[in-house]
């Protein structure tokens, strides 16, 4: 449970680092020679404006009206930007507000600042891409051979793609599958629901391209992608997610283990071919 719970923090410590933000500035400059009453005299003045904004005044236009800053004339908002992008002063200063909040009086070498969160472009949370596709499954059997099946599907997809038939419709009367009276509809589907070559297929499909047959365990498929969706994991998924993730690497280090072990032990004679 302790490797999950860190392999879990390091993920989502790397998907933070993708945040972009959005911020707008009030600026009052202060000389860099100014004398310690200019500065504070400054930081009330800035206070004041923090004061009006919370009594109903437009951020926006009153940095337009008073900013000092470049932006003013865009209300003061610095656009969408990766967080790496903005001063570390301000990122410190909003990384806790909500959406339209005021952080402020700030102090940086160029004066006073009230900064507004805009919005916030950050996901720490994992995601998963579910897939919806829908099938034709015949399986090859008495005097249906598989190449047989093959054909059979190959000219259905010919058929459905010069508009001449219908998927559904097809999946109704040919599918033999138990998918077939929702027109092979399969639902929504997550990683690993369905056999590796099933899934490899129709993980390489577009929305609405159709596959060539597919020959699995359970026969010969024809599969067409409808739609895909990226959904965060729950708790539990995000945990049985990196369990899978964990495992998986300490087979791989155990398997090149044994086998450098292996090799270890191996004993190679060289022996010449009788005369």
């Amino acid at each position: 449970d302790s490797e999950i719970d860190r392999f879990l923090a390091q993920q989502k410590a790397e998907l933070a680092k993708n945040a972009r933000l959005e911020l707008a500035q009030i600026l009052l400059t202060v000389p860099e020679d100014a004398s310690p009453e200019q500065v504070k005299q400054a930081e009330q003045t800035i206070a004041q404006w923090r004061r009006e904004i919370e009594q109903g005044a437009d951020f926006e236009q009153l940095a337009r009206q008073r900013s000092q800053a470049m932006d003013r004339q865009q209300g003061g908002r610095m656009g969408l930007r990766e967080v790496e992008r903005y001063p570390e002063l301000f990122i410190e200063a909003t990384r806790d507000l909500t959406v339209g909040a005021i952080a402020g009086p700030i102090r940086s070498g160029a004066g006073w600042h009230l900064l507004k969160l805009i919005q916030r472009q950050q996901s720490n949370a994992l995601t998963m891409v579910q897939t919806r596709a829908r099938h034709i499954l015949l399986k090859p059997a008495g005097n249906l051979s598989q190449s047989a099946a093959r054909a059979r599907l190959f000219q259905m997809k010919n058929d459905i793609e010069r508009g001449q038939a219908d998927f559904a419709q097809l999946a109704r009367e040919q599918s033999q599958d138990g998918s077939a009276a929702q027109g092979g509809d399969l639902g929504w589907a997550s990683p690993g629901q369905f056999v590796p070559e099933f899934e490899e297929v129709m993980n390489e499909l577009k929305p609405g391209q159709i596959s060539d047959p597919v020959v699995t365990r359970f026969g010969v498929h024809l599969i067409q992608l409808i739609e895909r969706r990226e959904l965060p994991l729950t708790q539990a998924q995000e945990r049985e997610y990196a369990r899978n993730v964990l495992r998986e690497g300490k087979f791989e280090e155990a398997l090149d283990t044994w086998a450098r072990e292996i090799r270890g032990k191996a004993y190679i004679e060289y022996r010449e071919l009788p005369q």
